[in-house]
């Protein structure tokens, strides 16, 4: 039976091959885990590099120097170093030893909950991309593997490990939960065939080793290929991602940490749409969040959003206190980091929504370009650019932030923006299209049945405006008239409400 040693702050089990330091895994590079499990079955004992070279290396050649540096790495893992010597210590003339204090103790009681401990940091290892048929697809390949990191490297609170030639070749994914700590794996094949580019992508979930989420995407080859498969590929994969890590933490036991709250708050805007309920709830986790880790500029700058957009369309509108809370949380977002993409893009998102619109649209063009790929910022920046009457800059902002934003419910709400956008500039078609499009995004979101109402009755199509009244009840029962006129304006409102009165579970 394997068995789990305990040294410090630190527990190896070999069971799992996995090192943990106070319940946090800490990734290691396979050969220098096999180096530090080698040191600890050995505590005591002076072992010279022969006997390393044997045992870890299992015989090959090896030069002194990659010994030495195998060493420096996992005395690094522990925290240690050639100075202090705390765990592992050079014997002049013989070797190494491992000299801290050892107990052997049986795995499961090392790790109570192990599975959960590495669920709350969500991590995504991207292995080399293959391709299939005979085109030598090498340049595509290098571009969409540095474009697909840079990707992952937006999303909140998700790691993204870099690979190496070694875990390349692992077959199990059990393997990159055990010995690097990822909670996920993504593949992705590519074929030419024809006139189209066809990419299979493949998440799986490393715990089980199941697939978790799987799909074909299929452009046409030549200029742009590259760009319009990269675009479906990332409004695709960053919601089903999302679930799956959301997923992962609804059955972890015990109470949550900070950033794991913060995390599956998030995953409630993007998965269940923005209604009372689900703001209530997400604003609850972030402020719990907050209470626990006061410093994180991520979680100040959610809530900022979160409590001033949720004014603005009348979903938090019970409390004083709700626009003075946003606007404080901004500050402290901003106080605690000026400089990220993500943080400015949320924080100027607020501003526009509690009527700071000229700061906004400063913050909000700093975090454009810092990430020219923000859609949360280029979003807010058309929403903001609409209450300044600049309808055409707005729609140019709004459809750029929608292209580069995942396809979740997110998109309901900035689409709803684009519709009004377009009817305010009299493209009807636009203006129907980009609200048709907003309602399949969020089919609980009342906010693009609202817009689609309007353009409907700006077309002269009653009939289909009520029809779009009537959808818009079915998500939103608790609608007022201070929502709706908040949406779309007050005359508009005033005939919206009209209809919408009369199917409302309690008349007001």
């Amino acid at each position: 039976m394997a068995k789990a040693f305990r040294f410090g702050p630190f527990v190896l089990d070999m069971d799992c091959f996995e090192l943990r330091r106070d319940s946090e895994i800490v990734p290691v590079e396979p050969l220098v885990l096999d180096l530090i499990a080698y040191l600890v079955e050995q505590a005591g004992a002076g072992l010279d590099y022969e006997t390393l070279i044997q045992a870890v290396w299992k015989g090959r050649i090896v030069s002194e120097n990659t010994i030495s540096t195998a060493i420096k790495s996992a005395r690094k893992a522990l925290g240690d170093s050639g100075k202090t010597q705390k765990y592992i210590r050079t014997i002049r003339g013989r070797g190494v030893q491992f000299s801290a204090v050892v107990e052997v103790e049986p795995p499961a009681a090392a790790f109570p909950n192990s599975a959960s401990r590495i669920a709350i940091q969500p991590a995504i290892y991207v292995r080399p991309i293959k391709v299939l048929g005979g085109h030598d697809l090498s340049p595509l390949c290098r571009l969409l593997q540095v474009r697909m990191r840079s990707f992952l490297n937006r999303i909140p609170l998700l790691r993204v490990a870099s690979s190496f030639e070694q875990a390349d070749l692992w077959t199990d994914p059990r393997d990159f939960r055990s010995k690097l700590g990822m909670t996920l794996v993504l593949d992705l094949c590519l074929q030419q065939s024809g006139d189209s580019l066809t990419a299979d992508l493949t998440l799986t979930e490393t715990l089980h080793g199941f697939d978790v989420w799987a799909r074909q995407f299929r452009v046409p080859t030549g200029d742009g290929a590259a760009e319009a498969l990269l675009h479906e590929v990332i409004r695709r994969l960053e919601p089903s991602l999302m679930q799956v890590m959301v997923e992962e933490l609804k059955s972890v036991p015990g109470d949550p940490g900070a950033r794991e709250k913060l995390l599956r708050a998030i995953g409630l805007l993007s998965l269940k749409g923005w209604r009372r309920s689900t703001f209530l709830e997400a604003t609850g986790l972030i402020e719990a969040a907050i209470a626990q880790e006061p410093d994180l500029a991520l979680s100040h700058a959610y809530l900022a959003m979160l409590k001033a957009l949720g004014h603005r369309v009348g979903i938090l509108r019970d409390s004083d206190a709700v626009v003075p809370e946003a606007l404080a949380s901004a500050e402290r977002a901003l106080e605690l980091e000026s400089q990220d993409s993500t943080v400015l893009g949320l924080v100027g998102c607020s501003l526009v929504d509690v009527g700071q619109v000229d700061r906004a649209v400063l913050i909000l063009r700093k975090a454009i370009e810092l990430e020219p790929q923000n859609g949360q910022a280029k979003t807010a920046l058309g929403a903001a650019l609409m209450t300044k009457g600049d309808f055409e800059a707005a729609v140019v902002s709004l459809s750029e932030g929608i292209a580069c934003s995942p396809a979740d419910s997110r998109c309901s709400v900035w689409g709803t923006a684009l519709a009004l956008g377009q009817l305010a500039l009299g493209r009807l078609d636009d203006a129907l299209e980009a609200a048709e499009h907003a309602c399949m995004e969020g089919d609980r979101n009342s906010l693009p049945r609202l817009a689609l109402a309007v353009v409907h009755l700006a077309r002269g199509d009653g009939t289909a405006a009520t029809a779009a009244v009537q959808e818009c009840v079915r998500t939103r029962p608790d609608l007022s008239l201070a929502e709706v006129s908040c949406i779309v304006g007050g005359k508009r409102g005033a005939v919206i409400w009209d209809l919408a009165r009369p199917l409302l579970p309690l008349q007001r």
